[in-house]
């Protein structure tokens, strides 16, 4: 199977009012360091100062520095820092973890493996959230269901110098991963959107904190969305009146409001195996939303075992509006060694179109 061929491919396409188009030139950005030779995941966080945190899920790692996977090992969790708002000519660097003298998670594994959610700035303090994911007998071999919070009260320097705190989950009988989808500051509120994994209908739920209380570290005084009706209600309060904000969502998504439109945008990926890559919009952050519209469909749909997931927005990236980009992979195993381009994240341009 030879699928090297559609990552250099002009894929320009005019869907609805949108014009996307794949951008090579940018997705280099991932691909030219000796010891990171691949992953997914690929949340953004914007730090200021054109200093952009990248986080990554399962990610190999070459620890010769030879730049292939034949040598490298596989981590749960890895990080990078991109230095200028433009992929296309900004620097990066990557961080994991050496303290067992090879490669390992940036979040060390204790009992369980983390995958990283979102997160976002807050002052002088980093907020992000982890995936907890376990072994599993069904689907693909595991299942999400846990969440931890993480505060870096550091931000500026890298992250090999980073000042870690751990926040244990507060726990919800409902399962729903706290922090999973996007997260984003609104007002005086610091949002999470959060996924509820076992479900088939893949429910999203919302939940915030004020300001304050994610720089005091006090998380587990959240609010839950509960409907019209009700509204917030407090995490100790009755927790059976929490409902949805939207369904047929997916566990990784972002969210983020565009000024122009004066709208929220939601963007996912839809789809199992080949996807396209969705938006929603809603005038408010708790909705209604919008049914999802498809912006790109990944040219990489036309190969076999190919899996297309993990669709996101990076708005304060420059050169499009916004900058999206979507995670490559395959259902053969096999194909990560055979082929080079795959199990990278892929970025993409949309802008409206002229009426």
């Amino acid at each position: 199977m030879q699928l090297v061929s559609c990552t250099q491919s002009h894929n320009t396409q005019t869907l609805g009012p949108w014009l996307s188009f794949n951008w090579p030139a940018a997705d280099s950005l991932f691909q030219h360091d000796n010891h990171w030779v691949g992953g997914d995941g690929a949340y953004s966080i914007d730090l200021g100062n054109e200093r952009v945190l990248w986080l990554f899920g399962d990610s190999w790692i070459d620890p010769k520095g030879k730049g292939n996977r034949q040598n490298a090992v596989m981590v749960s969790n890895t990080l990078a820092i991109q230095r200028g708002y433009d992929p296309c000519s900004a620097t990066i660097k990557f961080f994991w973890n050496q303290n067992k003298r090879k490669p390992d998670s940036y979040f060390p594994d204790d009992t369980i493996r983390y995958w990283p959610g979102h997160g976002i700035r807050v002052g002088e303090t980093l907020l992000l959230f982890l995936m907890g994911v376990h072994s599993s007998d069904i689907g693909l071999g595991f299942e999400v269901k846990d969440w931890k919070a993480v505060l870096v009260t550091n931000p500026n320097d890298d992250p090999d110098n980073w000042e870690v705190e751990y926040s244990e989950a507060k726990s919800n009988r409902f399962q729903i991963i706290v922090g999973s989808g996007g997260v984003l500051q609104w007002e005086n509120y610091i949002y999470a959107f959060s996924a509820k994994e076992s479900d088939p209908k893949h429910d999203i739920y919302l939940v915030r904190w004020s300001i304050e209380k994610i720089t005091e570290g006090q998380l587990d005084l959240m609010q839950w969305w509960c409907g019209d009706q009700i509204g917030w209600r407090n995490q100790a309060e009755d927790m059976n009146d929490v409902v949805p904000v939207f369904n047929n969502g997916q566990t990784e998504f972002t969210v983020h409001y565009d000024e122009r439109d004066s709208v929220f945008v939601e963007i996912q990926s839809d789809g199992f195996g080949s996807a396209q890559i969705v938006r929603r919009t809603a005038s408010s952050i708790t909705g209604p939303w919008s049914e999802p519209e498809t912006v790109f469909s990944p040219a990489q749909n036309q190969f076999p075992s190919i899996m297309i997931y993990q669709g996101k927005a990076h708005p304060y990236l420059i050169g499009a509006d916004p900058v999206l980009s979507y995670c490559t992979n395959s259902f053969d195993f096999a194909d990560h060694f055979l082929e080079s381009w795959i199990y990278y994240p892929r970025f993409v341009r949309i802008h409206k179109s002229q009426p």
